[in-house]
């Protein structure tokens, strides 16, 4: 599979991270709401900016994981990002974040659907994300983009040092979005 490095519907353009992000990554980083429902560093560093990078890097280089920055047309700012990473049987985990200035205005849902529709033309015949139960707004935004709740992992994901149950949310080619 290779992916794009850009994908836009002319209203979002998804594209890949770069160096000049660093400042705005790490202040999302520290956002209050991303903490909450994200495993983010306690007080951000250029080390973890760093890793972010080189992880986008590896991920486009192996197949294994699309971390895309998530921008406004014609703007080119972070507002966010959609992550898809390979799980078991090619099929593929979507993620997302938004900093405040992306939140409120369905340009996430315009680019989860963007990677989504992506990753469809490509051949993957499945996708998959995961919420936690308490997240209503990132289970809405799994609902507008045609995502199917499946059901409940009982303590299967890590948050804050904790284990954590999750919401498992499925996406096929013929759903109906």
């Amino acid at each position: 599979m290779k992916p794009p490095d850009t994908i836009t519907d002319g209203v979002v353009a998804l594209r890949r991270l770069r160096e000049g992000d660093r400042a705005v990554v790490l202040s999302t980083f520290g956002d209050e709401l991303v903490r909450r429902w994200l495993n983010m560093p306690v007080r951000p560093s250029d080390a973890d900016f760093a890793s972010v990078l080189r992880t986008t890097r590896n991920g486009f280089a192996s197949g294994d994981r699309y971390d895309y920055v998530v921008t406004e047309v014609p703007d080119d700012g972070f507002l966010g990002a959609v992550i898809a990473s390979r799980r078991h049987r090619d099929n593929y985990e979507i993620a997302y974040l938004a900093q405040a200035a992306g939140r409120g205005r369905g340009l996430m849902s315009r680019s989860v659907t963007l990677l989504c529709e992506s990753l469809f033309e490509q051949g993957v015949g499945r996708l998959e994300l995961r919420t936690h139960p308490d997240n209503d707004a990132s289970q809405r935004l799994a609902e507008r983009c045609g995502f199917q709740r499946e059901g409940r992992e009982r303590q299967s994901i890590w948050l804050h040092g904790r284990r954590e149950d999750a919401l498992v949310w499925s996406l096929l080619p013929d759903d109906v979005r």
